[in-house]
């Protein structure tokens, strides 16, 4: 037994190469996605831009809307001047930027054109970032002669989505008047794409595109899933792989590339699985994945406002809109803005020692104090462990370190729906924090080599942000 009381099943040790910086999180990385259905409901809901506000007060620079999703191929029309005018106000009052998009799947000129047009009257042009040209072109079925979705794209897909990026680019119809490096593609429907295809996208489309974009879910509503299940490892690194060399397919057109959207189970997510901590921690810790792979960013996608897997929920009281409700996989997304801050590097990390199935380390030295920051994430459901964070020296850091932690009440915490509580606060309907300061100090110790380290409990089902301070000695 420890002193929390629960029985120790694991002890692991991590080594942290301080001398051994990756790559650094971009300003910007985390976003939402909201569907055209409602989205000028992001300025009109009380406390939704204060929402906004509050996952970029870290220092994470602008936050990043993605507007668009299975609504963007079925709108055949313009949205009228409103939902402009609504965008508009939300990046004037909190600095949010957009990826918006168009039609492609009816192949309709005239009417991407007027969306376009719609975009550029009304926006300011430092607001919008790109727009995407369609949405899930590889689940296109019956697009042209009752093709199936493969067949689509083996012999339509890339070409159509540059004769649209043409027609909208190009005023005068030929490429002497184009207007390159505005839109975002191929839009693709999850991570699993060839490096071979997006490659090929690239060669014909490169002129015209701005920012390769695709999604990432870890399943489909209708997979069997649990709390458990949803953060196994393994599909998570295969997936990761792929998506990794997809970055670099990118990279060398010298393209960014940013999974626009992404959540847990797809369709609207899946219930006992969306909407419980399990998405908190399966949303902290994708983020860092999709960070590692040296993509620009992650849009977790929030339907309509009132998904299963929605984080920021739309809802009603007596027909009026009301205060968002923020539910689990809100806290995920807090998290790591506190981790990142204003700027972090991912450091190099050893599994040194221990049992680490189903537990992450992500270590982070942040650009300007140089304050190290440790996410732990425990996913086992009943498992309770000692995480030992060694660093590969003896001195700058011998101070004790900050514990905050992501925790939920209840013997299966991953399935818990409420009482989750993030250093102690929880927040209220409109985001209202409250609760009590719970930080812990843990006393960092020295190993027989001289190097220092530090001891971290951690509960079943549980995440910690571990903070330590460059001390001058």
């Amino acid at each position: 037994m420890n002193e929390k009381g629960s029985l120790l099943s694991f002890e692991s040790l991590t080594e942290v190469n301080l001398d051994q910086p990756l790559l650094q999180i971009p300003q910007s990385f985390l976003g939402i996605s909201h569907e055209w259905t409602h989205v000028e409901e992001i300025n009109n809901i009380p406390g939704y831009k204060d929402v906004i506000r509050l996952l970029t007060s870290y220092g994470s620079g602008p936050f990043n809307i993605r507007v668009g999703g299975g609504s963007t191929d079925k709108q055949a029309y313009v949205f009228p001047k409103y939902v402009y005018d609504a965008l508009r106000q939300v990046h004037e009052e909190t600095g949010a930027q957009y990826i918006m998009s168009v039609n492609l799947e009816h192949g309709d000129y005239e009417l991407s054109r007027a969306q376009l047009k719609m975009i550029k009257d009304n926006l300011p042009a430092e607001a919008v970032l790109a727009t995407e040209i369609g949405n899930e072109p590889n689940f296109y079925e019956g697009t042209q002669n009752n093709l199936t979705a493969l067949q689509y794209v083996r012999c339509c897909f890339v070409a159509d989505w540059q004769a649209m990026a043409k027609a909208l680019a190009c005023p005068c119809g030929t490429l002497d008047c184009c207007a390159y490096g505005q839109f975002a593609g191929p839009v693709w429907g999850h991570v699993n794409v060839f490096p071979t295809t997006l490659k090929w996208f690239l060669d014909l489309n490169h002129k015209f595109t701005r920012m390769t974009t695709l999604h990432w879910y870890k399943a489909t509503k209708e997979t069997y899933n649990t709390p458990a299940t949803l953060l196994e490892e393994a599909p998570i690194r295969k997936e990761m792989d792929n998506l990794r060399a997809l970055v670099q397919t990118s990279q060398g057109y010298g393209i960014p590339l940013r999974v626009a959207e992404s959540n847990t189970i797809s369709n609207s997510g899946r219930v006992g699985v969306s909407n419980v901590f399990a998405a908190t921690l399966w949303t902290l810790d994708g983020s860092f994945e999709v960070a590692a792979t040296g993509a620009v960013g992650i849009n977790f996608h929030q339907g309509s406002g009132q998904n299963l897997y929605t984080s920021i929920l739309r809802w009603y009281n007596n027909n009026q809109l009301s205060p968002p409700v923020l539910r689990p996989p809100f806290y995920g997304m807090v998290m790591f803005q506190q981790a990142v801050g204003a700027g972090s590097k991912l450091l190099g990390k050893t599994q040194v020692s221990g049992d680490a199935s189903n537990f992450k380390v992500w270590p982070l030295i942040d650009v300007n104090t140089q304050e190290l920051r440790f996410v732990l994430v425990n996913k086992h459901p009943n498992r309770a462990g000692t995480q030992v964070i060694r660093i590969n020296r003896g001195w700058g850091y011998n101070a004790p370190a900050v514990v905050t932690r992501l925790v939920a009440r209840g013997e299966d915490p991953l399935s818990a729906t409420s009482g989750i509580s993030l250093g102690g606060y929880y927040y209220a309907v409109g985001g209202v924090l409250k609760g009590a300061d719970a930080s812990e100090l843990v006393p960092n110790e020295k190993d027989s080599s001289g190097l220092t380290s530090w001891k971290v409990y951690m509960p079943p089902g549980s995440a910690a942000l571990v903070r330590v301070q460059l001390v001058n000695q």
